[in-house]
């Protein structure tokens, strides 16, 4: 048991401290840092580089986005019969108000 502790606790060491001796990049010893930088001659972006991230489907791609897709094949949606859940209560039926 003392070895399976002394091995975590090592192991938290190491790592909690790797980021600690980690080096920090000097953005100052750049080219793009010195006053004689011509930020002019940089390559234009060419569209969105980053991939946006979003929770919309894009259905142009589905099999019915087609102008050809025959949407009366579909099986009709079967609508669930249930019991609808109240949030009113009956306190008639309480066991408090049978003793009054």
């Amino acid at each position: 048991m003392k070895l399976l502790t002394s091995v975590a606790l090592s192991a938290v060491f190491v790592f909690s401290s790797a980021s600690a001796f980690a080096d920090i990049p000097d953005f100052s010893k750049t080219s793009a840092a010195k006053s004689s930088y011509d930020f002019s001659n940089n390559q234009p972006a060419k569209g969105n580089q980053l991939q946006q991230v979003s929770t919309r489907h894009d259905f142009s791609k589905t099999v019915a986005a087609s102008d050809k897709y025959l949407f009366s094949i579909n099986e009709p949606a079967v609508a669930e019969k249930g019991v609808n859940p109240s949030t009113q209560h009956d306190f008639s039926t309480t066991t408090a108000m049978k003793r009054i």
